[in-house]
Formats: C-alpha cells, sequence, structure tokens
C-alpha cells in the first residue's frame, strides 16, 4: 500500500508542477485512480498530501482542485524563499565541497545550452534550474530546510516563469548561478547567501513585472 501511495503522490505532483492540469481544474479521485491503475485509497491519500503541499485546495462543496495563484500567493512564496534559501545556500557553500561545486557547474552548462536554443530550449534551462536549486538544497544537509523549501522551488509559478522571461533576463540568472558556484568552490558562505539573496530577490521583481503575461500564459493553458 505505501508503494501505492507513493508512487500515486509523485505522478501526481510531477504533474501538477509542470503544469499538467489547468489552475481550478478539479481532481477527482476515480477518473485518476483508474489513470493510475491504481485504488482510489492511495490516490487519496495523495491528494491530501498535495493539498498540504499548496499544491491543490480542499473546498467546501468544491472538492480538490489544482491551486491557482494571486498576486499575494506568489509574493509569499518568493518572500518565503527570500527568508531560507540563502541560508541553506550558506550551509551548502560551507559543506558541499568539490561534488557540489562539479554538480553545480554541470548545471551551468545544461543552463547556458538550453539559453543558446532559444524557445526549443526553454524545458532544458527549466530542468538545469531545478537541478541547481536543489543540489544546494540536498548539500545544505538540513532535513528541516529541505522539507520547507523542496516544494517551493518546484512550484508552477516558478516553472512558468521561464516561459515570460526575456533571453536578457535568463542570461542573468545564469550569471547568479556561477556567482554562487563560485562561492561554494571557495567555501565561502557569507558570499553564497548574498548572491542567493540577491538572485531571488531579483527573480520576483522580475515576475512581478511580467505577472500580466503569466496570466495570458495560463489562460492559452501553455505547458510549464
Amino acid at each position: 500500500m505505501q508503494n501505492g501511495r507513493d508512487k500515486a503522490y509523485e505522478i501526481l505532483r510531477q504533474r501538477l508542477v509542470g503544469g499538467h492540469y489547468n489552475p481550478g481544474a478539479q481532481l477527482k479521485e476515480e477518473p485518476l485512480a483508474r489513470d493510475l491503475g491504481l485504488s482510489r485509497t492511495p490516490v487519496r491519500t495523495a491528494l491530501r498530501r498535495l493539498v498540504d503541499d499548496g499544491l491543490a485546495t480542499d473546498s467546501a462543496g468544491q472538492g480538490i482542485r489544482v491551486a491557482e495563484w494571486s498576486d499575494w500567493d506568489v509574493e509569499e512564496t518568493f518572500q518565503l524563499r527570500m527568508l531560507l534559501e540563502p541560508y541553506a545556500s550558506f550551509l551548502a557553500a560551507t559543506r558541499g565541497g568539490s561534488a557540489l561545486v562539479e554538480r553545480l557547474e554541470a548545471s551551468n552548462q545544461a543552463m547556458a545550452e538550453g539559453i543558446a536554443k532559444g524557445e526549443d530550449g526553454i524545458a532544458e534551462v527549466q530542468a538545469a534550474n531545478r537541478d541547481f536549486h536543489h543540489a544546494l538544497l540536498e548539500a545544505a544537509g538540513s532535513p528541516r530546510l529541505r522539507t520547507i523549501l523542496e516544494t517551493m522551488i518546484d512550484m508552477p509559478i516558478i516553472k512558468r516563469s521561464f516561459y515570460i522571461a526575456t533571453p536578457q533576463e535568463l542570461e542573468q540568472s545564469l550569471h547568479h548561478h556561477r556567482d554562487l558556484t563560485l562561492a561554494v568552490r571557495a567555501a565561502d558562505g557569507e558570499l553564497a547567501r548574498q548572491v542567493m539573496q540577491l538572485h531571488l530577490r531579483m527573480s520576483f521583481h522580475r515576475f512581478m513585472r511580467h505577472r500580466s503575461e503569466y496570466r495570458q500564459d495560463i489562460g492559452k493553458g501553455r505547458p510549464a
């Protein structure tokens, strides 16, 4: 039963993060169970976990639905990341060592290659960005931070933001990633903290500047 619960959760989580379902869409147990080849019990458990993660909502009379994002939801997510992820970067820089440097450099190379492909490379940019931030989070060695931040890093609003960013903005993001890699190489936790703080703050302001385009993107049902 545990394997079924984990399978249902992981598949549905990836679908929600990846924009497989439109915001506000109802997530019904029976059709999902048929789709996943599972009974309704593990699907029900998975949906409750997704509500706890903030990826779905459960309102009386509305059923469980894919979360929709208000400006406040976006701002709160970024603000929480700005409070916690710089600290995770501080820890990662002091604990990660050469293995983390190699992983970050590989991510930076993949991100650069994705950017060079233009619109055709956005999925690669997304994947590289996710790998970069998760590598830092894992290297921080804090289960508490990982529990809190892991879902935030994968929020649909973060993933979709790559589709509305300009090439110059993507290059700037990559530049921040390279600076963070330099801080890790130097084992300079304070520099890593400051660069991550700048990186997230600028990402937040860019997103808010483009939020009307984000809403249009959602309205078209464009995949993240």
